[in-house]
Order: C-alpha cells, then structure tokens, then sequence
C-alpha cells in the first residue's frame, strides 16, 4: 500500500519535540519578536518549526528560519531550514520542489558530515521516483545509496537505502526481494539506529508479514514495535497525544493478527481500542485500514451485513486519499469475497471481473514503464559517453596545438616526426570510438530482441483469455472460468517472471548489475538451495554430494543462490513429474565445479522462453566472476548443466 508506506515513512521524519498547542506557539512568538539576529533566535525559531508540524503555518516558519540562516550565514541551520521545507513539499506532492530542495541540500549535509539527514532527504527523493511510477530511476538511485552507506560505514544510511528498495520491490510486486531488503534492514537493528527509523522498518515488516499471513512474524514485530513506542511515550509522557496515529496502526494490525490466527475475542478488545486512537487528525489510509479491520472481523464470525457495510466504507475513504490502483483493486476483490460467502454471486462477478482488469493492466503497465526506464537510463549512459569522448577529443586538439608549437621551436625533422605520430594516436582512437560505437548498437539491438521475443507469449495468453472471460455472449459455465482465470493467472506470473529476468540480462549484457558481495560457505549455500528447490517443486528430489566439508568464497550469494536453484527447478509451472536429480560439487585446484544431472532446465522438453532466458542469465552471471556455464542436453547420464566458479576468488 504505496502511500501507507509512505505516511508511515514521513510521520517520523522529524525529531520527537513537545505535543502541539497554540499557546506554545503564541508564548515563542512573543518570545521571538524580542530577540536579535543570532543563534538564539535560529534555535527559537526551529523550536516553533518542530512544535507547529501539524499547523497550517508550519511551512511559514520553516520559511522564515531558512532565511534568517541565510541571513546569518549559517549552514547548519541552512541544511535544516531546507529539510523542514524538504518535508512539506513532499507531503504535498510537490516533485519538482522536492527534487531542488535535495539537490541543494545533499551538498551542505555531506560538507558538514550530517548523515542523517543526507541519507533520510535522498529517501524522500526516491519516494517521490516511486510515488510517480519511476521505479527503475528508483531501484538505481536505492542502489547508489546503498553502496555510499557502506562505504562511510552509516548503518542509518543502508537502513534508509533498504526502505527504498522494498518499496520500490513492493510496488513492483517482487515480494520476495522485498521481504530481503527488510530482513537486511531489521538486522542493522544492533547497530546505533534512532527508534524512530526502527518504528520506521518495523511497520513496513508489520504490513509485509500480513499480506504474506505469516502470522508468526507479524506477532514478533507487532511487540517489538509496542516496546519501542512504549520506550518513547516513558520518555515524554506529554507526547502521548502525537503518538495517536503509530497506536491506531498497532492496534489494527494486533486485530489481524487476532482474527489471522482465530482469536475473535482478542480480535474485539485491540478492535476497541483502536477507536481510542481516532481523533480528526488522523491518516486517512489508517482510517481505511481501520474500517478494513472491522470488516474482516465482521466476515469471520459470519456477519455479512456488517462486514459488508465496511468494507464499502473502506472504498469511499479510499476516494478521499486516492491510494494506488493496485489497492483500490485488492479492496474490490475483498468485497466480491464477502458478496461470494453471502451467495450473492451476481454482484460478486462484476467486482472480480474489474478487479482483475486493474491488477491485469497495471501489472502490464508497470512492465513497460520499467522497460522505457531502463531504454532511457541506458541512453543517457550513451549521452555521456559521448560527452567523455568529446571531451578527450578537445584534450588532444588542445596537446596537439601545444605540440606545434613547441615542433617550431625545434628541428624540422623532429617535426614531422611528431605529426605522424600524433596521426597514428588519433586513427587508433577513431578505430577505437568505432568499435565501441558498433558494439553499443549490437547490445541495443540483443536487448530489443530479447524483450519482443520473450514477453509476447505470455502477454497473449493473458489479453487473449481475459477477452474470452470478458465477453458477455459466450456462455461460459463456472469451472471452465476458474479455469481460464488460473492460465491468466498463471501467463501473468510467467510474465512477470519474463520481465524480471530480461531485465537482469539487460543489466549484465549493459554492466550496469550492482553486486553486494560478502564471504559465505559454498557447501552451506548449496544444502540451503537444495532446501528451497525441494520447497517449490517437491516432485523434483536432488542428491547433494561435495568432495569438500567447508570452503569459503566471496562472491554474491543472493545471486548465486538464484542460480543454483534455477538448475533444480522446472521452468514449466505445470510440471508434475517424479524426477531424481544428482547435484555435485567438487574443487579441482583453482576452480570449483558444479554438476547437475537429469536437470529441467537442460531438458529439451521443458525448454521454453523462460528457460532460455534464464540459461542466458545465468551464462552471463557466471561470465562476470570469471566462472563458465554448459548445457548438455543430450548427455548418456541425462540432462545436464556444467558450471564452473574461480576458487581463487575466496582467498
């Protein structure tokens, strides 16, 4: 839920200050009004910026302060004037204002070393690429984050970095990239982080366990965050009333997980105590997932009308915030669930059938957004090639002049010496600029082909069944519809699967694939992908044998991973077949080898786009570590795939 995320980002981006009353207020600006221009007055005045956040004036006094630090010449109050205003025009969707804003921000804060709040505007910056659909220019900029966090060693910073990433995974609807960004970020919990980033990571854990039902963790981080909220409120006790909206956001998420885990009773008393939490003042989308908690409770314990009546009020609130599509969508289908259970199927149809029409048309829309992004970063790396060309092409024009004229100085034989080999110099780098030029085009044209080829099958399947499903004359008994909706469904995950591997490709064939790359057991990693392999296709049985106990690498091990369990899965998600599959590892000197025999993904039965791509990646994966990659299709012992990893590497 795009703007719940963010709601839940911004409403802790201030430092925790005094509850808000207007007689604080009138009491500093008669105390302002009597000071002169110095740092007493700075402070005053972001004193009465912090304590009017929720008043109408605020972006006034954030105003004013910006200009009294201009006045008196001091960045550090510059940097926070900026930020408080920062703040504002993302709140207001203003992304033009917010881009200027970070742009003139990031260098004061770097100057002067404030990490926080570099890293916590860059966030905000990344927000609104994800808020207005830009997902890749997010994914990218998330990415760069990432790595200056870990190069000044700013565990705030990769924390912040990972924020972006998940949400930008979670619009994206890459659950399980998502659900990895946060683990990494809750781990960083050890590390000196302010409560309000880790009440920060720990709602967006809270909304991810949910909407995975995993009750187990949704319980784990739902007290974590109590203790910390309590932590805070012992502190400033006066700040009771400003923590409203973080306790209606517990309160409804301990009655899902009440009613997740079919404790209707426990379910009731947080439902009630929620409403103590509601005030004028409170997000709409809270309100949205508060009525939502009252309509799932109602549907649970069998009242329709009710649980009907709810869910309606979720879908006019959800008019009021305009929230994304995708869950204006997820709160139809509910409606259509609770329509469904009354028998009312006549008027549940009519809501499934637009429900998947949105999710169907954004999940398409998506994809080729993210493609156009990926087109126009990689043409904007072409543009400033170009640029660095010209650049040198200036340099040597200019040492070339220099050269003639020192040449006249001098003999004249010397001279023409020089000339020619200045032409020499020039005609190997034209011959140079040439061949990267043609390579360039080469990998442009291996891009656009990958993508028509790949995603057209799917696509197909998905509009051409989704016509047929919508199509008032045909007559088309129930099963036979479920049926046509699982190959939509299915098409629509293999599409999905299509587009997250050609983008991968595009990436490795363009060296634009960020790594994060740590130190980790071969062996271990290979039993952990065995595991997982065994999980989603449990007919496929893989023997795992290694000539070595331990043997530690360094390399990417989410990447690798993918790989290995790519070799032991089937491409086809029909796939039914009992199969035994022979997994070996051996180290040979310098080099680790890797087997496996009776492989789905050498099958020539079972190749498909999805196999080919997923070939092409992992070649060009290995390709990057200096490792090689084999298909033996028709080998004696079955089906097989040699790769091979530089040993070396974990020295």
């Amino acid at each position: 839920m795009k703007r719940i995320l963010f709601i839940l980002a911004v409403a802790l981006q201030c430092a925790f200050v005094s509850a808000t009353h207007s007689t604080v207020a009138d009491s500093l600006l008669n105390e302002l009004r009597a000071l002169p221009h110095d740092s007493t007055r700075l402070k005053l005045l972001e004193k009465l910026v912090l304590t009017e956040q929720n008043s109408p004036h605020y972006i006034e006094y954030a105003k004013e302060m910006f200009e009294e630090a201009q006045f008196q010449k001091s960045d550090k109050y510059r940097a926070s004037g900026s930020y408080y205003k920062l703040l504002y025009y993302y709140n207001q969707n203003e992304a033009d204002s917010v881009s200027k804003l970070v742009n003139y921000l990031l260098p004061i804060a770097e100057r002067m070393q404030y990490w926080q709040m570099y890293f916590n505007a860059q966030k905000l910056l990344i927000y609104t690429y994800i808020y207005k659909e830009k997902y890749e220019y997010a994914i990218n900029e998330a990415l760069k984050m990432q790595e200056k966090a870990e190069t000044l060693n700013n565990a705030g910073g990769r924390v912040a970095a990972y924020l972006c990433l998940a949400n930008a995974y979670h619009e994206t609807n890459r659950k399980q990239e998502e659900g990895e960004v946060l683990q990494k970020a809750h781990e960083l919990f050890s590390a000196p982080i302010h409560s309000s980033i880790q009440i920060n990571v720990l709602g967006q854990l809270i909304l991810y366990s949910n909407n995975q039902n995993d009750y187990k963790s949704l319980k784990t981080y739902l007290d974590q965050n109590t203790r910390l909220i309590d932590g805070l409120l012992k502190q400033a006790p006066d700040m009771y009333e400003s923590y409203f909206n973080l306790l209606l956001f517990s309160e409804i998420f301990h009655t899902c997980y009440y009613i997740g885990i079919e404790k209707t009773d426990s379910a009731k008393i947080h439902m009630e105590k929620a409403q103590k939490y509601i005030t004028p003042q409170s997000y709409l989308p809270y309100i949205a997932m508060y009525y939502n908690a009252h309509s799932e409770y109602y549907r649970y314990i069998k009242d329709y009308k009710n649980a009907l009546s709810y869910a309606d009020s979720v879908l006019m609130k959800m008019q009021e915030f305009a929230p994304g599509q995708i869950d204006y969508a997820k709160q139809l289908a509910r409606k259509a669930d609770i329509l469904q259970e009354m028998g009312r199927h006549q008027e549940a149809l009519p809501l499934y059938e637009k429900s998947n029409h949105i999710q169907d048309s954004l999940t398409v829309a998506i994809s080729a957004k993210q493609l156009e992004e990926i087109k126009d970063m990689y043409h904007l790396n072409q543009l400033v090639w170009e640029q660095g060309k010209l650049r040198s092409r200036v340099q040597v024009t200019i040492l070339l002049s220099l050269s003639i004229i020192l040449i006249l100085c001098i003999a004249y034989m010397l001279r023409i010496n020089r000339i020619r080999k200045a032409l020499k110099i020039s005609e190997k780098e034209t011959q140079k600029a040439t061949r990267q030029t043609e390579e360039a085009n080469e990998m442009k044209n291996r891009f656009l082909s990958n993508m028509s080829h790949a995603i057209r099958v799917p696509l197909n399947g998905v509009l051409g069944f989704s016509q047929i499903i919508a199509n008032n004359e045909i007559e088309m008994d129930e099963p036979t519809r479920k049926e046509y909706s699982g190959i939509i469904q299915q098409n629509t995950e293999q599409l999905m699967r299509l587009v997250n591997n050609v983008l991968d490709l595009s990436r490795l064939e363009a060296g634009m694939m960020k790594f994060q790359m740590s130190d980790y057991d071969i062996v271990q990693l290979c039993k952990d992908a065995v595991g997982m392999a065994q999980m989603q296709n449990p007919t496929l049985h893989t023997h795992f044998h290694s000539n070595i106990d331990e043997y530690i690498i360094h390399t990417d091990t989410n990447r690798i991973m993918q790989l290995i369990v790519s070799l032991l899965i089937c491409p086809l998600a029909s796939f039914k077949e009992e199969r035994d599959l022979q997994f070996t590892l051996d180290k040979n000197g310098e080099i680790l080898c890797f087997k496996v025999t009776n492989c789905p993904l050498a099958d020539l039965k079972y190749a498909n786009q999805d196999s080919a791509l997923r070939n092409d990646v992992n070649h060009l994966l290995l390709k990057h570590f200096s490792g090689t990659y084999q298909v033996i299709p028709d080998s004696k012992e079955g089906p097989t795939i040699l790769f091979t990893y530089p040993a070396a590497q974990a020295e």
